[in-house]
């Protein structure tokens, strides 16, 4: 018989990589959602840290909840740096002292391969952007009397008799595979973009989404101004030129369009 509960699969004894034994782990937090204030919370802690590093880096909340909303999955920050090139291997620093400092369950950084070439943007394998990465979970501290989802923990006995009487294995975790609920802490999933100055217009557009709006934006560009937009760039094939921007108002007007902010980006 095949597996089919996160239970089955941690008596099974499957070798699993390092991402997914995190995964595994942290499975409970990572799928309950995150609130604003939790964003809010986790952004201080990487402002400081990022600052520490690198005085004068811009580090900025990106995704669901630039475009305001109260929860997320996850949580994306993009950080740059006002000096083209002072943000070159910003990462691997702020992951190893984050980690020093308890707040890094689990890290993976990837380095920037983005290269701007003169004959235009190379047609990509995939939808990902080559921006200096870091994917993480990270461990937020809970204040007291609130719910893994940052809203106030309610006093009522069924979700007493809830967290105390889970069935759990030897280990502390519940037969279905999630973790005790009685940690003073939760698990979150955190992205760290850096992206050069010069490429930030892009990379906040790009990253603050949707998904849905930022297709959208491609297909225009392509089918509609014969150019190629990205996370990088934005390059007019019928000039042969990249059009430089140092903000989202100048791409919009690049494209022909009227400006959209963010809370209207949730198409």
């Amino acid at each position: 018989m095949g597996i089919s509960t996160l239970h089955q699969l941690q008596a099974s004894g499957e070798t699993l990589n390092q991402a997914q034994q995190a995964g595994l782990e942290h499975y409970e937090d990572l799928n309950q959602p995150v609130a604003k204030a939790e964003a809010d919370a986790i952004g201080d802690v990487v402002q400081k840290v990022v600052l520490s590093v690198l005085p004068g880096a811009l580090i900025t909340l990106i995704g669901g909840f630039r475009r305001g909303k109260p929860t997320g999955h996850d949580v994306d920050f993009l950080i740059t740096h006002p000096e083209e090139g002072r943000e070159v291997g910003l990462l691997p620093k702020v992951a190893s002292l984050l980690k020093s400092q308890g707040f890094i369950l689990y890290q993976k950084t990837t380095r920037n391969s983005y290269l701007e070439s003169d004959d235009g943007p190379a047609r990509l394998s995939s939808n990902m952007d080559r921006f200096e990465r870091c994917f993480s979970i990270f461990k937020l501290e809970m204040n007291p009397g609130t719910t893994r989802s940052g809203t106030p923990r309610s006093s009522s006995r069924t979700e007493s008799q809830s967290d105390d009487h889970s069935p759990q294995t030897p280990g502390g975790v519940h037969e279905n595979g999630l973790e005790s609920r009685r940690r003073s802490w939760r698990a979150v999933r955190v992205d760290l973009v850096v992206s050069p100055i010069s490429q930030f217009a892009f990379a906040l557009l790009g990253w603050t989404g949707s998904k849905l709006f930022e297709r959208e934006m491609r297909r225009w560009a392509g089918h509609e101004k014969a150019m190629s937009l990205s996370s990088h760039a934005l390059y007019d094939t019928k000039q042969r030129r990249y059009l430089r921007a140092a903000s989202e108002e100048e791409i919009f007007a690049h494209l022909g369009l009227e400006y959209i902010p963010p809370s209207e980006r949730n198409a």
